[in-house]
């Protein structure tokens, strides 16, 4: 019984994390288009559009969060890709932010702080990849519950082997 309960709470509470994530998400992508909007006569037109990327990109991994949230309230379960995926747009969105202040910076000590980060965030992508292409690639990557259990409220022990 009283797991139930918090079963309940626990719902209640991806509900509004949902909502929340949602909402922050739309006001994110408004924000970033009206700023698009605002700066592209303004300012120098790579910076904007680096800008504009940087918000969009940002707008992705609230998404994707949204999305990995709402496969936990339909199906009960967390998984591990969807935040590895977003761990990789991170990295891909501070590369690029490091891509455009190392143009400007050649030859300095800064320079060479941010190449040694950029040879860093590229390691940890490859390997997120590695552990991403390792999970689609092992036979019982994560325990998934059988229907009937997720329809049932069961546990989310794994199914029995062939």
């Amino acid at each position: 019984m009283l797991a139930r309960g918090f079963e309940g709470v626990e719902h209640l509470l991806n509900a509004a994390i949902a909502i929340a994530l949602a909402l922050g998400g739309m006001a994110l992508f408004v924000h970033v288009i009206v700023r698009f909007v605002r700066d592209v006569g303004d300012h120098p037109f790579v910076a904007v559009i680096l800008g504009l990327l940087d918000g969009l990109i940002l707008v992705f991994i609230v998404t994707e969060l949204l999305h990995t949230l709402r496969a936990v309230i339909s199906e009960g379960i967390l998984t591990t890709e969807p935040f590895l995926v977003v761990g990789i747009v991170a990295i891909i969105r501070r590369l690029i932010v490091i891509s455009a202040e190392a143009a400007g910076v050649v030859g300095e000590k800064k320079f060479d702080d941010l190449m040694l980060e950029m040879g860093l965030l590229i390691g940890a992508t490859l390997a997120l990849g590695l552990v991403i292409y390792l999970l689609r690639h092992t036979e019982h990557a994560e325990p998934r519950p059988r229907m009937g259990e997720i329809m049932a409220g069961g546990g989310s022990s794994p199914p029995p082997p062939p």
